[in-house]
């Protein structure tokens, strides 16, 4: 483990478009990556922040600075923030930097697009939207069944987690189904709802 904090990694690029054309591709990233999730913007300067969970960790930040440097052409700078504490692994470094190569790759691919396309691309992520809610489970009854009807893993096979909740229900008479239950329980009541969604119901 290396003993100092490394940089953020950051990027900067000049392109050959209008601020406004960049700032409309930098809000509909989450259009071509539903992974990617706008968490704050300030539209007076230009700064917008996008949040993406990753495996074992809290996530990251991802900065996206625009910067008018002539009509016809924009600066963009890309930085990413790990959630908790500072990049000190190789690794880490190594899946900031594919964030940023990806960002800006959606930027590019967005920037491209005719405004009429962009809006095909809302509107089917809406649908799509639906179309999930209409099946999506809760997060509070998945909390109750795993509460009184966890030993028998009936909130595994709510969650569509068939053979986990099969397991459950063949050592039930063990009580070990139970404990664990408990603990889903309270995994389920501190979890946020956008993590619940990204987990159970993508």
């Amino acid at each position: 483990m290396a003993v100092f904090a490394i940089p953020n990694p950051k990027k900067s690029l000049s392109v050959d478009f209008s601020i406004e054309k960049v700032r409309e591709s930098v809000k509909n990233i989450s259009l071509l990556n539903s992974k990617y999730k706008i968490q704050s913007s300030n539209e007076i300067f230009n700064q917008y922040t996008y949040e993406s969970y990753e495996f074992m960790s809290l996530g990251v930040y991802i900065d996206v600075n625009l910067n008018s440097l002539l009509p016809t052409k924009t600066e963009i700078t890309v930085e990413i923030r790990r959630k908790l504490g500072t990049f000190n692994e190789s690794h880490e470094v190594t899946h900031a930097n594919n964030h940023i190569v990806n960002i800006i790759n959606y930027i590019a691919k967005l920037t491209a697009m005719h405004s009429d396309d962009i809006i095909k691309l809302r509107s089917q992520q809406t649908q799509n939207i639906n179309v999930r809610l209409q099946g999506s489970k809760d997060k509070n009854l998945a909390a109750i069944l795993a509460f009184f009807l966890g030993s028998l893993g009936i909130h595994r096979f709510y969650l569509g987690q068939t053979l986990i909740g099969f397991l459950y229900l063949i050592f039930c008479w063990t009580f070990i189904p139970l404990c664990i239950s408990i603990i889903d329980f309270f995994a389920f009541i501190f979890m946020s709802p956008n993590r619940f969604n990204q987990k159970y119901n993508s």
